[in-house]
């Protein structure tokens, strides 16, 4: 076989290996996201339906009500697939994961009480009030946007480029000796 052919096939297939790989979003999901617009939020992800939150495998209760609909997701809109108290649309309308019962809608009673600032009666709010108290268990806000992505989604990027390099050294080695 002739070195230059085995060269050329050589980088080829090095060259495919090390491209980026395409995340293929499943059809379902894109489905999904059609149905509720929820591109973009956390439920797009396969985490949806699915335990793992990479998709494939065995699916939450969700997933499973989705699939014994026979794919059909009006019809078990109505349904508390993971019985935290919550229908599915209401938990999707919330963006929390209606398969999961540890993930729901906040209630009323749920949703942290603010406090007075004492030292600002006037509610000027050009004047920021350091001193005043946190509620317990209650998270200050950050400014940091979501990056859309899923930590699954994200690759690394230098895996394909050292790969693409290796398969074009290893045809200019293969050109030279040829």
């Amino acid at each position: 076989m002739n070195k230059n052919l085995i060269a050329v096939v050589l980088v080829v297939i090095i060259m495919l290996l090390g491209s980026p790989i395409v995340a293929a979003r499943p059809a379902y999901l894109d489905a999904f996201n059609q149905q509720y617009d929820t591109e973009g939020t956390r439920l797009d992800a396969c985490a949806t339906c699915h335990i793992n939150p990479n998709g494939g495998g065995s699916r939450n209760p969700y997933g499973m009500a989705y699939e014994a609909s026979e794919r059909d997701f009006a019809s078990i809109e109505a349904l508390d697939s993971d019985g935290d108290g919550f229908t599915n649309v209401e938990e999707i309308n919330a963006l929390t994961f209606p398969g999961d019962p540890a993930d729901y809608p906040q209630t009323e009673s749920e949703i942290p009480s603010t406090e007075v600032n004492e030292t600002n009666p006037i509610g000027d709010e050009d004047t920021e009030d350091i001193s005043a108290p946190v509620n317990e268990g209650q998270e200050q806000e950050t400014n940091e946007e979501p990056s859309g992505e899923s930590e699954s989604e994200q690759q690394s990027p230098g895996f394909g480029a050292v790969l693409a390099i290796v398969g074009i050294l290893s045809a200019i080695c293969f050109k030279r000796k040829g």
